[in-house]
């Protein structure tokens, strides 16, 4: 895995690795009509978070491209060719949608 990602990992404080071991004990003696609701309010949250990342991540690309643009050119390197800049326009595009 690319080390610049593993913030994506998340890693739990032992605080809260506990409070979800006591959660799922009580869902673990939950009734059939419980879990049902509980996994309905879970489907909705998942989603709500999922677009919440989803938008985070974007604005986080589109962040790390304004960066890149920033910087001056590496010795060396040959400059981008008109392929590089339509993707760029592909991807911000993209990312505004």
């Amino acid at each position: 895995m690319d080390p610049s990602s593993s913030w994506l990992i998340p890693k739990l404080s032992l605080i809260t690795q506990a409070q979800m071991e006591l959660d799922r004990r009580v869902a673990a003696r939950m009734s059939r009509d419980q879990l049902c609701a509980l996994v309905d309010d879970l489907i909705i949250s998942w989603y709500q978070h999922m677009s919440s990342l989803d938008q985070a991540l974007g604005r986080v690309r589109q962040l790390e491209v304004q960066v890149a643009l920033a910087e001056p050119p590496k010795p060396g390197w040959p400059a981008p060719s008109a392929e590089h800049y339509r993707w760029a326009q592909e991807l911000a595009s993209g990312l505004r949608s």
